[in-house]
C-alpha cells in the first residue's frame, strides 16, 4: 500500500512535478495499491494573514480543482489509483484528534519544519499539522510513503505513534516506511543551494507546471550560472550549472554521464535552449491534457466523488477498529 498527499497551495512546479508526481505514476503498477489525496485541509494552514487587517484566503476550492486536473494530466490514474480529496473524508480529522490525546505535547515541539515556517500569528493547525499527516497515512495502514526529504521527519513522528496505538491498545498497525523519490532535489534557479519552492516570492525563481513554452525558455535563460565555459557536474563548486544539469537528466531519463557527454563541446547557450526544449514540450502535453480536463468541471468533480467514496470504504474500516479499541462506543 502506498500513500501519499499534495497540498492545493501556491503553484505547483518542476520539483513537485519531478520528485512527487512522476514517482507517484510510475508506482501505478499491476499488484500495487495506492492511494494519492489533495491535502486541501492541510492547505488551510497557509491561509490566514495578518497584516493592516485580517485576511482569510477562499481560494481553495478552485486551487484543488486545478491541481486534481494537473495530477491526472500528468499520468494519475483514478482507475488505477484511489484519488480523492482529504476534506471528502471526515475520517482523516477524527483519527487527528484521536491521536491528539495518546501522546505528550513536546513530541510536536520536536518538528523542525514548523519552527522553520512559524510567525507571530501562527495558527493552531501549523503545529498540529503533523498529526494529520500521521492520521492521513494510518488511516490507510500505508506500508510506502512517497515524499520529499522535508517530510521525512513526520514520516518519523508516524511510527512513533503507530507504536504508541499498538502498544497501548493491542493493534497490528503498520509501521510507514519512507520512500525516497528517485529524483534528485530541484533547486532555485537562480540559487543551486536553494530548493525550488511554490512560496518563493520570485516566480522566476522556479518553472511552474503552468508556465507557456515562452516562459520557460525566458526563465532557463536567466538563470544563474557561471563563467566556466564547459558543462560538467559539480555540486560544491557549481551548484547553478549542476541543477540545471539534474534537471535535464530528469526530464531526457538519461544518465548523468550521458548529459554531460552530449553537452561536452557545447555552449551553456546550446544547454539552455535544448533544456527549455525538453520541459516546454512534456509541460506543453500536460497543459493541453489539464485543458481538456478542466472544460469538464462535472466530470473531474465525479471522479473525486467517486475516489472519496472508496477511501471512506477503507478509512472507516480501520477507524472503526481503532475506536473499538481505545473504548469508544461504535
Amino acid at each position: 500500500m502506498y500513500f501519499s498527499g499534495i497540498q492545493p497551495t501556491g503553484k505547483m512546479h518542476i520539483g513537485n512535478y519531478l520528485g512527487a508526481v512522476r514517482n507517484w505514476v510510475k508506482l501505478q503498477q499491476p499488484g500495487n495499491q495506492n492511494i494519492y489525496c489533495i491535502v486541501d485541509l492541510h492547505a488551510l494552514t497557509d491561509k490566514l494573514t495578518i497584516d493592516h487587517e485580517i485576511k482569510f484566503d477562499q481560494n481553495t476550492k478552485s486551487d484543488t480543482l486545478s491541481l486534481a486536473a494537473t495530477l491526472i494530466a500528468s499520468g494519475i490514474n483514478p482507475q488505477q489509483s484511489v484519488f480523492f480529496v482529504q476534506s471528502h473524508v471526515p475520517e482523516h480529522a477524527e483519527l487527528q484528534w484521536i491521536l491528539s490525546c495518546i501522546a505528550p505535547k513536546n513530541w510536536l515541539n520536536k518538528m523542525t519544519q514548523y519552527k522553520d515556517k512559524k510567525k507571530e500569528y501562527s495558527t493552531l493547525g501549523l503545529y498540529t499539522y503533523p498529526l494529520l499527516m500521521a492520521a492521513d497515512i494510518i488511516l490507510y495502514q500505508a506500508q510506502y510513503v512517497p515524499v520529499g526529504l522535508d517530510q521525512k521527519q513526520h514520516i518519523e513522528l508516524t511510527r512513533d505513534y503507530v507504536q504508541r496505538l499498538n502498544s497501548l491498545f493491542k493493534l497490528n498497525i503498520v509501521e510507514p516506511q519512507y520512500l525516497e523519490s528517485t529524483c534528485p532535489k530541484i533547486m532555485s534557479l537562480r540559487d543551486g543551494n536553494k530548493k525550488m519552492s511554490k512560496s518563493d516570492a520570485i516566480d522566476g525563481n522556479r518553472i511552474n507546471i503552468d508556465d507557456s513554452k515562452e516562459e520557460i525558455f525566458e526563465k532557463i535563460k536567466r538563470s544563474k550560472t557561471d563563467s566556466i565555459p564547459q558543462i560538467y557536474f559539480d555540486q560544491d563548486k557549481r551548484p547553478e550549472i549542476s541543477n540545471l544539469l539534474r534537471i535535464y537528466q530528469a526530464f531526457s531519463n538519461l544518465s548523468m554521464e550521458q548529459v554531460i557527454e552530449k553537452y561536452l563541446t557545447k555552449t551553456t547557450v546550446d544547454f539552455k535552449r535544448d533544456l527549455s526544449e525538453l520541459i516546454a514540450n512534456e509541460l506543453n502535453t500536460i497543459a493541453q491534457k489539464k485543458k481538456q480536463i478542466l472544460n469538464n468541471q462535472s466530470e473531474l468533480e465525479q471522479i473525486l466523488k467517486e475516489g472519496s467514496m472508496k477511501a471512506r470504504e477503507i478509512a472507516s474500516k480501520n477507524l472503526k477498529l481503532i475506536k473499538e479499541n481505545i473504548g469508544l462506543l461504535v
